[in-house]
C-alpha cells in the first residue's frame, strides 16, 4: 500500500497600507505632495475562495496580515474598512466600527483583490489604498484612502484608551462620502450639513474643493469624542452651530470644549486643524492650549477645551502646572458626572474633579480664574460671578422650594439659535419628599414657553406643545434635586425669543 501525500498549506501574508495626505503648517490645508504610505492597523481582512470567507483576520501595528492556505486553489484578499475586536472567552476587549457610504445604502468600504493561484510556498499580497488625488485633476481615482485614515484614528483613540483600562466599546458606525456637503437635507443624497455626531453614528463631510474632513484628524477624534460621553459617560448639551467665540449654553460649552480637548489628547497634538476650500488647500486651527481665551468664562468651549487640556498635558506654560494625564479625566467623566443631579457642565466637572484630587485644589484654582471662572464653584456654578455681560445668565440655576414664584428671564443678546448663553433657563426643583408636584410656567406675552423635567439627566417630563397658554406640568418628582429646563418662542413656536415669565412650584 503507497502512502498518500497531503497537499502542503502555503503561506499567504502582506502589508495593508492607505495614503496618509499631511496639513500644511502654513495654510492649514492639505498637503498631498508630501503624502506618504502608512499602515492600516487593527483592520478586518478575510481569505475568499469561491467567494465564501473561508478565514478572516486582524492586521496587527504594522498593518501585515497572515493566512495559511492549502496549495493549488483559488482565492482572494478582502479588506474591509472595519475595526473589529469580538470579545471571547479568553479576551474581553470588543469593539467594532465600519465606515459606511451613507449615500450608497450604507455599504461598506472594501478593497479587494483579483482571484490569484495559490502556487507558490509563501505569497505575498500587498494592498494599497490610494487617496485619489492626482495633482492638477484634483480627485480624478476612487478616494479608496478615506475611510481608511478615518478607521487608523479611531485605531488611535482605542490604543490610547487601553493605557486607562477602557476597552469595551459600543458598536459605531461612521458615515463618509465624497458626496457628503455642508448643505441640511437628505443625508441618503449627502446632504448632512456638517460632521456630527448622533445616537451611535458619526457624520464626516467629504464634498471636494468644499470641505472634507476625512483627513482632518481632530474633526474624527472630536466627533468621536460625543459617542465617548454618549456612550460611556454622560453627556446633557442639545447641540447645534456653535464656534470659539460664541457664548454658550453651559451644556454646550463643555460638549464641545470637551471635543476640542478630547482630540488633542489623543493626538498629543494641541494644534487643532481643519482643511477646506478648493483644493483643500486652506482651513483654519485652533490653539487648544491657549489660554488667552476671546470669551473666558464657564460658557465658553475655548476657556472649557484649554482648562481640560492644560490638566491633561506635561508641558508647565503659563498657569499650567498640572500633568495628571488621561486617567483623571476619564474617571470623572465616567464616574460623578455620570450620575450627578446638576447639568454637565465645567462646573459639575471641576467639582468632582477637586473632590477626587484635592492635593491640586490650588493649581485648579488658577486655571479656573485664569479662565473668569470662580474657583470656588460646586456643581450648581453657585458663586459664578461672570455673567458674560447678560443680566439674565445669573443665577446658572433659580432655586424653586414648593411654594415659590420666580420671575424667570430669558436673553437673545448673545444669538437666537436655541444653544447660547440664556437662550434657555435652568430651574433647580427642590422636592423636599418624593411625591406629586406641579410646574406652571406662566408667559407675560405672546410667547410659547416650552419646559422640560430632568433628574440625573435623564428627561422625565416635557411640554412641548405649541400656543402662549401656559405650560402646566404635573409630575411625580423624587426625593432631592431635578431641573427644569426652559426655553421661550415666538408666538409661531419657529424662532427662539428673549422673554420672561414667572414659574411656580406647588406641592401637591
Amino acid at each position: 500500500m503507497v502512502a498518500g501525500c497531503d497537499v502542503p498549506n502555503a503561506e499567504i501574508k502582506g502589508t495593508i497600507t492607505y495614503e496618509k495626505v499631511p496639513h500644511s503648517d502654513i495654510s492649514n490645508g492639505l498637503e498631498y505632495t508630501k503624502s506618504f504610505e502608512a499602515p492600516a492597523r487593527g483592520v478586518l481582512v478575510e481569505l475568499i475562495e469561491n467567494d465564501k470567507v473561508i478565514d478572516s483576520v486582524i492586521t496587527d501595528d504594522t498593518g501585515e496580515y497572515k493566512f495559511l492556505k492549502k496549495m493549488d486553489t483559488y482565492v482572494q484578499i478582502r479588506v474591509k474598512a472595519q475595526l473589529s475586536n469580538p470579545a471571547d472567552d479568553e479576551d474581553d476587549h470588543s469593539w467594532q466600527v465600519q465606515v459606511v457610504d451613507n449615500t450608497n445604502e450604507n455599504a461598506l468600504y472594501t478593497m479587494v483583490t483579483d482571484t490569484f493561484k495559490v502556487n507558490n510556498e509563501t505569497l505575498s499580497k500587498n494592498l494599497h489604498a490610494p487617496s485619489g488625488w492626482v495633482e492638477g485633476k484634483g480627485y480624478d481615482n476612487t478616494r479608496t484612502a478615506a475611510p481608511f485614515h478615518i478607521l487608523d484614528k479611531v485605531y488611535d483613540i482605542i490604543v490610547k484608551l487601553k493605557t486607562v483600562g477602557i476597552v469595551e466599546l459600543q458598536p459605531l458606525t461612521i458615515n463618509w462620502s465624497p458626496n457628503n456637503i455642508p448643505q441640511f437635507g437628505d443625508i441618503e443624497s449627502g446632504q448632512i450639513g456638517t460632521s456630527y455626531y448622533q445616537e451611535g453614528q458619526i457624520f464626516l463631510l467629504g464634498a471636494e474643493n468644499v470641505d472634507t474632513d476625512e483627513y482632518d484628524q481632530h474633526v474624527i477624534i472630536h466627533e468621536w469624542g460625543h459617542f465617548f460621553e454618549d456612550s460611556l459617560a454622560r453627556s446633557d448639551s442639545i447641540g447645534g452651530a456653535h464656534a470659539g467665540g460664541d457664548y454658550l449654553d453651559l451644556r454646550v460649552a463643555f460638549g464641545e470644549g470637551f471635543g476640542n480637548a478630547w482630540s488633542a489628547m489623543i493626538t498629543d497634538q494641541p494644534l487643532y486643524k481643519d482643511s477646506f476650500d478648493q483644493a483643500q488647500a486652506n482651513g483654519f486651527s485652533i490653539a487648544i492650549e491657549d489660554n488667552n481665551v476671546i470669551n473666558p468664562g464657564w460658557f465658553s468651549e475655548g476657556s472649557v477645551q484649554s482648562l481640560l487640556y492644560d490638566i491633561y498635558d506635561e508641558a508647565s506654560d503659563g498657569q499650567d502646572f498640572i500633568q495628571l494625564g488621561l486617567q483623571p479625566i476619564i474617571e470623572v467623566l465616567q464616574g460623578q458626572q455620570k450620575e450627578t443631579p446638576a447639568l454637565t457642565s465645567i462646573f459639575s466637572f471641576m467639582t468632582y474633579l477637586n473632590q477626587q484630587y484635592p492635593a491640586y485644589t490650588n493649581d485648579f484654582s488658577q486655571l479656573l480664574e485664569a479662565q473668569s471662572i470662580t474657583s470656588d464653584i460646586d456643581i450648581w456654578g453657585s458663586n459664578a460671578s461672570n455673567n458674560g455681560t447678560l443680566a439674565e445668565a445669573l443665577p446658572v440655576y433659580i432655586i424653586m422650594n414648593p411654594g415659590d414664584v420666580k420671575r424667570v428671564c430669558t436673553s437673545t443678546t448673545q444669538g437666537a439659535d436655541w444653544n447660547k448663553l440664556a437662550n434657555h433657563r435652568f430651574l433647580k426643583l427642590n422636592a423636599p419628599s418624593a411625591g406629586s408636584y406641579t410646574l406652571t410656567l406662566t408667559p407675560s406675552r405672546n410667547n410659547d414657553i416650552d419646559g422640560y423635567i430632568l433628574n440625573n439627566g435623564e428627561e422625565i417630563a416635557k411640554d412641548e406643545a405649541p400656543g402662549i397658554d401656559p405650560v402646566v406640568m404635573t409630575i411625580e418628582l423624587p426625593k432631592g434635586v431635578s431641573i427644569a429646563d426652559t426655553v421661550a418662542y415666538d408666538e409661531a413656536g419657529t424662532s427662539v425669543v428673549a422673554t420672561c415669565f414667572d414659574a411656580e412650584l406647588v406641592m401637591n
